[in-house]
């Protein structure tokens, strides 16, 4: 399934991960590789700890950084897309 900008989305719950100063590292089990997550990509996931519309947390990201909404949108859905394909994060349950 896509994720839109109306599709909710949240961490998935049994990824092993750990934060180090600003920066998000974790381990993909499916993948058997880390992953690094810094800057902007490591705010998206400290928030995805609860679920979020899309949406919403573009608006949220775009009080703390500099970025056009049609920019926020589309960097959002790539990276969130591109997370769910390496099943780091899932559209939350109520919305599947």
């Amino acid at each position: 399934m896509v994720i839109d900008l109306e599709s909710k989305v949240q961490r998935h719950p049994d990824l092993v991960f750990a934060l180090m100063g600003e920066e998000v590292v974790m381990m993909s089990e499916d993948q058997d590789n880390y992953l690094g997550l810094n800057g902007v990509a490591s705010k998206i996931w400290t928030m995805l700890e609860e679920p979020h519309v899309v949406n919403v947390l573009c608006t949220k990201l775009q009080q703390e950084f500099v970025v056009s909404k049609e920019q926020c949108e589309q960097d959002l859905l790539f990276f969130l897309n591109d997370m769910q394909q390496k099943k780091l994060i899932q559209i939350h349950p109520d919305e599947a």
